[in-house]
């Protein structure tokens, strides 16, 4: 598995394990490094396999933990990191399907209420329970295995993570009510077939705010504008289709009609054009 030794969102975009319920990343950090983290738009379960952290989350006050605790992070969390030691820490990060699937099956046994308030700031740090350690360790043997079901392992073990998460009275709140934010709606409408082809003005609309406030609000949570967050997902959508689409068929499932606008921005982010990007899988494969 490669190893992230910074919170650049590029690097954890391409190294993490994904499965597309879930993402699991990697960190190996130097001592002394120092730099602010984000949980971005899912919860992350945060575990050190290796020294310890001293940490700021949400402005809270400066703690310290090692490898017998973990933290559960809410979604569009801030958090400052220094490592008082070369550290090796294994990150969990829950999509929205894994977690609904696990809701769905259990919300009658666990009583799931919806919460009468809604704090994006709130945040868990819990000793690592023995059901966490026997589950945090067998995702080590599923990742080191490399076995050619690990996909499915890894959810199969992250669902059970996402159960034992939501039968902990401090961290039940953060892992089955973040979707119910504004921001978590708008941005799983995005994420969404449909979401693709809406605009920004119907995306707000559809969250319950005007599109200054709704613009306002989301680079506030996320650090970056909704025209940009939108066409980051448009343009992976298009990654993806072109492997089996046509060049117009692809930009027009993305969300664009306009042809020339989406291979000007298609070649801005990936340094070739559509056509190239096709011609070039052609060779390889």
């Amino acid at each position: 598995m490669h190893k992230i030794s910074n919170f650049c969102r590029i690097d954890e975009r391409e190294y993490a394990l994904s499965t597309g319920n879930m993402n699991v990343l990697y960190y190996d950090l130097p001592k002394h490094f120092h730099d602010e983290y984000r949980s971005y738009d899912a919860p992350r379960l945060c575990t050190i396999l290796k020294g310890s952290k001293s940490v700021v989350v949400n402005q809270s006050g400066n703690f310290q933990y090692q490898s017998d605790q973990s933290i559960l992070l809410p979604p569009n969390s801030t958090i400052y990191m220094t490592m008082p030691e070369e550290t090796k820490a294994l990150v969990y990060e829950f999509h929205e399907p894994i977690i609904e699937q696990v809701r769905q099956r259990v919300s009658d046994t666990l009583e799931l209420n919806a919460p009468t308030s809604i704090n994006s700031h709130q945040f868990a740090i819990n000793p690592v329970d023995q059901r966490i350690e026997v589950l945090h360790s067998r995702m080590q043997e599923i990742i080191r295995s490399q076995d050619t079901s690990i996909d499915f392992l890894i959810d199969l073990t992250g669902q059970e993570m996402v159960f034992e998460l939501m039968r902990k009275t401090s961290c039940q709140s953060i892992i089955t009510n973040h979707n119910k934010h504004p921001i978590s709606k708008a941005i799983r409408i995005m994420r969404s077939s449909s979401g693709l082809q809406m605009s920004l003005s119907h995306i707000a609309e559809e969250v319950g705010m005007s599109l200054s406030s709704f613009s306002q609000k989301f680079k506030a949570v996320t650090q970056v504008s909704p025209n940009q967050y939108l066409t980051q997902l448009r343009l992976q959508a298009a990654y993806r289709n072109l492997a089996s689409m046509s060049v117009t068929d692809a930009a027009f499932e993305s969300g664009y009609n306009n042809i020339s606008h989406f291979i000007r921005l298609f070649k801005n982010e990936y340094g070739m054009t559509p056509k190239q990007f096709q011609q070039i899988r052609v060779v390889i494969n």
